[in-house]
């Protein structure tokens, strides 16, 4: 599920200004719900950005048979974009 999805289905509005996330009606914003856009921030910011609904991340995990899971961090990209940009240098690598 997307960042922003979740936040729109606890009744919320979402907008970005400059490079904060804005959220409201205030009555609504629970300290979990503070905690939430803390922890999801880029991809808040990456999914308002692209407006398109998809989730985009600042990091995924790659997983290379023979090796341990490691992280590739690049700009908000979605899932089939990092999946394509590792698959360019290891073709039996995935996305975790």
């Amino acid at each position: 599920m997307a960042a922003v999805d979740y936040l729109r289905e606890q009744g919320l509005s979402v907008r970005k200004r400059g490079m904060r996330v804005v959220i409201g009606p205030k009555a609504l914003i629970t300290s979990d719900i503070r905690d939430y856009v803390k922890a999801h921030r880029l991809s808040l910011l990456a999914e308002l950005v692209a407006n398109d609904g998809q989730e985009r991340r600042c990091n995924w995990s790659v997983l290379l048979p023979g090796y341990r899971p490691f992280t590739m961090i690049s700009e908000p990209i979605t899932r089939e974009e990092a999946l394509a940009d590792v698959r360019c240098r290891w073709a039996d690598a995935e996305i975790g």
